[in-house]
């Protein structure tokens, strides 16, 4: 079984991971029986924590011009969060980063559209960092601190437009 998950990219590891621990606290969710709504806003929190810690995913989004994607646009947000407040000092601050657009976001749900649940939104983001904190966490370390996160911004790669 090792063997098999050392063979597989990193990619596939990581959709692994984050779809298995996806699925067990749906799960949990689903057999406490909360309002449709308040797991629509867990899921979403999850989720764009998922996107943003996508490996190679922020490098295609910086560098390519897909100006109208909303996909693009999350991951310009963080970027530019990530570039202005910088809390190094803290050791999981950059999940603190991550953690204020799906709450901006779910405000402005909630100013706009009249519905939207802060609680779970933020219950999501929780759940989908200690999750990938416990994945990622290297078993000879004994010290608490956070994985590598690679989330320090680099400047935005610059692309060659070639028509050819």
């Amino acid at each position: 079984m090792k063997k098999i998950w050392n063979s597989l990219s990193i990619l596939s590891r990581y959709y692994i991971t984050s779809f298995l621990s996806f699925f067990i606290c749906w799960g949990i969710l689903s057999v406490i029986g909360l309002n449709y709504l308040d797991t629509l806003f867990f899921i979403l929190a999850f989720i764009w924590h998922f996107t943003l810690l996508t490996p190679g995913l922020k490098e295609k989004m910086l560098v390519s011009k897909q100006r109208f994607s909303f996909l693009n646009v999350i991951v310009r947000i963080n970027y530019y969060l990530q570039l202005f407040i910088k809390i190094e000092r803290f050791p999981f601050g950059p999940s603190l980063i991550r953690a204020i657009s799906p709450l901006v976001f779910t405000f402005m749900l909630m100013v706009v559209g009249g519905n939207g649940n802060m609680l779970f939104t933020i219950l999501g983001s929780a759940c989908f960092e200690v999750s990938y904190y416990l994945w990622n966490k290297k078993p000879t370390s004994t010290t608490s601190t956070p994985p590598d996160d690679l989330e320090t911004p680099p400047a935005i790669p610059t692309a060659e437009n070639s028509r050819e």
